[in-house]
């Protein structure tokens, strides 16, 4: 608390003196004004620059909102040249005289180009990453686009989960599992949202990749420290997956991989049924993904594993720039053992998970850059596993969220937003193993989360941003908990360098009521969902972040924070609980991280990419469960995400024969293990025929290899497993046919086939003891192909 209260004070100092600065400012202008397309619909993310006559350098650079909308204010009296720049469109070019007191209305049309020059291109996303840089106060957030995503090397495709692997502050432990930790926090404390919704466990074949289909996808974007007060839920950070509802008229894209066959259809509405809808505009988009390797070894083997993925987009406009969003996923695995002969596999089962999510958003534009929105949605999470040949045995787990969401902005004079709103979301869970005519467990639980939010936006363009929040979150457990929260945030930016650079920094509390008890440890799982009650604690994060941005040159963006995380109230499954105790199933904890992350990016010339680099100290505190103890001493270790040090170097460049290539090299220090230090015979309370006890293991009256063996582990995550290093390379070309385009591909993963220790096994048996470890991925090369038509 002491380093929050200390960064506190800094952010107010900070505050206080751009406050004081500002109050000699003249009385100046501004302009504000919308955006449409050649059909009438608002352009977002259009960026506009303003120069001053004659000038090369902007003065200001802002991005259209949801409506089109933007608002430049204030600017000095005197004439400007205007630069509308997006995309895919035609820019934009006007010149503007401002006025003393006055805000001048400038509505603009953008026209599309059917071919985007790669200079644009370019441009579009330098801009985007300066207005996020000019807009916001202290949040942390990179963005990867579309055509990033296509680039970087992928397990048989791309996945938008595994690609964020990448960035400063992201830890994925193994090559088996897409799953992920930012900054110290449990993977469960990250918040996945499709379109604004949230997925409990968006992963297919138990982790390895994500159920996102990269077709539909339009931008992923993660925010890993500084949320403003409009974030909650979770406390570690924001994983937001956008998709795109296609250009309005039939398309078809689609691939084959190594993995599945997928398929996209793009479309509009008629003109009839837009009028009907009273919408201005309506298109949609669905997609299809499936393994198909169980169909096409059909006739000669039989395999007992698919997936299968279904989603939908539709987005719609109305008169006056209203927009309604619908969203829809559908995906499951099914593995089914009971499908193969007992004779060639002894232990059949059935095994299933899957997610299932629908969602609406509603978007509304007012007067002056106002704004309402609000979305409603349900999410559904399940999973069962059972054994065809043993009818009485049975594991299930399901959990399902309703959510209601609303909030607005409202500009207020030159320099201030107002932003607030609420959110009711219900939680309902189950958890289920049985087996023998036995239940082991059968726990439900759920109950409301219910949130309102207030934020601030003060903004002195080129100057100061300063952002004060609260944020009140409250919970209503159907076990009689009761809990209420408040969530203060601040953060604050002041510019340098000629608005080139920034320092920022952001305290906050974050608060959390759902868990997963899944063993991170484990390189496959599931999550099994449980929400806070009286038996279970919720989570509390204090947060402090301090950072620097900068622009050093064209093209280059240089970016440091430094952080410390406090979790109280953390989980962890309690192996030696008390069966007739259902308060012991879990244990209380806490947590804490502290680290800082350097990002490098070039996004112009012919070889562009980044360079991330990441230091981190996590540690976590429990009762130590296999002490023995009934007081349960506390052990503090290091989980398994604590990578200390990890480095990630990724660029896209030009091949010959107009082919594009993509590399990503990832070093990362070792991550923490238990290591056993020896093997011992156990004395089992078991009488013998003379009435003495009888010894089990390596010695003693059993001589065989399977008797009983006890192990003699040392300090919990006390030892490193060695250096972690991969090299991945892509490359692909676009052939552009009268009927489309034609895009082959080959990814290869572990290019120098280095072999990363996933477990070490240990045999005692041998003399000497031996140990022996596996790897994760080899050397993996795979190919696919996608179409458009």
């Amino acid at each position: 608390m002491r380093r929050l209260s200390a960064l506190a004070a800094v952010c107010l100092l900070l505050m206080a003196t751009g406050v004081a600065t500002s109050a000699s400012a003249q009385d100046p202008g501004g302009l504000d004004g919308r955006v449409m397309d050649s059909s009438g619909l608002p352009l977002q993310a259009v960026s506009l620059l303003v120069f001053e006559i004659d000038a090369e350098r902007p003065v200001r650079t802002v991005s259209t909102d949801q409506a089109g909308y933007f608002r430049v204010e204030p600017l000095e009296v005197g004439r400007y040249r205007l630069e509308f720049l997006r995309l895919g469109y035609y820019p934009v070019e006007r010149e503007v005289e401002i006025e003393a007191g006055a805000r001048l209305r400038v509505d603009v049309e953008l026209r599309a180009r059917a071919i985007t020059l790669e200079g644009i291109r370019v441009e579009g996303e330098r801009d985007r990453t300066r207005v996020r840089f000019l807009e916001e106060a202290g949040v942390t957030t990179r963005e990867i686009t579309a055509d990033q995503l296509r680039l970087l090397p992928g397990l048989a495709e791309s996945d938008p989960v595994r690609a964020i692997e990448f960035l400063p502050g992201v830890v994925a432990p193994t090559d088996f599992s897409a799953s992920f930790n930012v900054r110290g926090g449990s993977a469960d404390q990250n918040l996945i949202l499709l379109d604004g919704f949230p997925l409990f466990n968006p992963f297919h074949l138990g982790g390895v990749f994500s159920v996102f289909n990269a077709d539909l996808v339009e931008r992923v974007e993660l925010s890993s420290g500084g949320f403003p007060a409009e974030f909650g839920g979770r406390v570690s950070s924001v994983l937001q997956v956008e998709s795109n509802p296609g250009p309005g008229e039939f398309r078809v894209d689609g691939g084959v991989s190594l993995l599945a066959a997928r398929a996209a259809v793009s479309g509009g509405l008629s003109d009839g049924m837009q009028n009907r809808l009273g919408l201005r505009d309506g298109r949609y988009r669905v997609a299809a993904r499936r393994s198909y390797v169980d169909q096409l070894l059909r006739p000669v083997a039989t395999v007992p594993y698919a997936i299968t993925d279904l989603q939908g987009i539709f987005r719609g406009w109305g008169e006056g720039g209203s927009r309604w969003t619908v969203t829809a996923y559908s995906g499951r695995d099914v593995l089914d053992l009971g499908r193969i002969d007992a004779d060639d596999f002894p232990l059949r089962v059935d095994l299933d998970w899957g997610n299932q999510l629908l969602g609406a958003g509603w978007f509304r534009p007012l007067e002056s850059g106002a704004n309402l929105e609000g979305r409603v949605g349900v999410t559904r999470f399940s999973t069962g596993l059972r054994f065809p040949d043993f009818d009485d045995s049975r594991f299930e787990s399901r959990i399902r969220q309703l959510t209601l969401s609303g909030g607005g902005a409202l500009p207020v004079g030159g320099s201030w937003t107002f932003k607030s709103g609420g959110s009711a979301e219900h939680f309902r869970w189950a958890n289920l193993a049985e087996t023998g005519g036995t239940i082991f467990a059968d726990d439900v639980g759920g109950g409301w989360n219910t949130a309102a939010f207030a934020q601030a936006t003060w903004r002195r363009p080129g100057a100061w941003i300063v952002e004060p929040g609260l944020r009140v979150e409250g919970w209503r457990g159907e076990d009689g908990a009761r809990v209420l929260e408040p969530s203060p945030r601040f953060s604050v930016k002041r510019f340098f360098a000629g608005g080139e650079a920034a320092l920022k920094a952001s305290v906050g509390r974050y608060v959390q009521f759902l868990h997963s008890v899944r063993d991170e440890e484990l390189p496959l799982g599931i999550d099994l969902w449980v929400t806070a009650g009286e038996d279970i604690s919720h989570v509390v994060s204090d947060q402090a972040q301090l950072g620097i941005e900068a622009f050093p040159g064209q093209g280059w963006l240089v970016a440091f924070d430094g952080y410390y995380r406090k979790f109280d109230g953390v989980v962890t499954t309690n192996l030696a609980s008390n069966p007739n105790d259902p308060a012991d199933d879990l244990l209380s904890g806490r947590g804490r991280s502290f680290g800082a992350d350097l990002f490098v990016e070039r996004t112009m010339g012919r070889v562009d990419g980044s360079l991330s680099v990441s230091w981190l100290k996590a540690d976590r505190t429990f009762p130590d469960f296999i002490s023995g103890r009934e007081d349960r001493p506390e052990i503090t270790f290091s989980p398994i995400f604590d990578r200390r040090l990890d480095a990630d170097l990724v660029l896209r460049f030009p091949l010959p024969r107009d082919w594009e290539g993509g590399m990503r090299w990832h070093v990362g220090s070792g991550i923490p293990y238990t290591r056993p230090l020896a093997a011992y015979a156990p004395f089992g309370p078991r009488q013998t025929k003379n009435g003495s006890l009888r010894w089990l293991g390596l010695e003693g009256a059993s001589t065989d290899d399977d008797a009983a063996v006890a192990i003699l582990l040392g300090p919990r995550n006390a030892e490193r497993y060695p250096v972690y290093q991969r090299l991945d390379v892509s490359a692909r070309k676009d052939y552009h046919r009268g009927w489309g385009r034609i895009s082959p591909y080959v990814d290869i993963l572990n290019v120098y086939n280095r072999s990363n220790v996933l477990f070490y096994f240990y045999d005692f048996r041998a003399d000497p003891p031996q140990r022996t470890g596996l790897s994760m991925f080899p050397f993996l090369p795979t190919l696919g192909v996608e179409v458009r038509f």
